[in-house]
């Protein structure tokens, strides 16, 4: 098999640049903690309820299929960003605080 230099160089730098550029996010994502992380060393310290219990006490009121689920600070206050599946195929975007259980904002599509 015979390789054409001029075509298999560049082609080569191509294909190590892509790798290079795809690899700096994910070595940029390990230096920052995951929500879960975030979220287990919160519940740890006693400063919220963990997610399995918010999950229980929502399903009563609130059922459907959870999408998503996003753990971020705001003003001080830990919150769980969910989002849900409704009958009908409905989407329900709940804020809920962390702490307490209760609902912030409750938007619905």
């Amino acid at each position: 098999m015979k390789f054409n230099s001029q075509k298999t160089i560049p082609t080569f730098t191509a294909m190590l640049m892509v790798l290079l550029i795809c690899s700096l996010p994910a070595t940029s994502a390990l230096a920052t903690p995951t929500d879960q992380e975030r979220a287990t060393q919160a519940v740890q310290a006693g400063e919220i309820l963990s997610l399995r219990v918010i999950l229980e006490r929502l399903e009563q009121t609130q059922p459907g299929q959870v999408l998503n689920v996003e753990f971020e600070q705001k003003k001080g206050v830990w919150i769980y960003e969910l989002k849900i599946l409704k009958a009908g195929g409905r989407l329900q975007k709940l804020k809920v605080d962390a702490k307490t259980g209760e609902i912030i904002s409750n938007k619905e599509r």
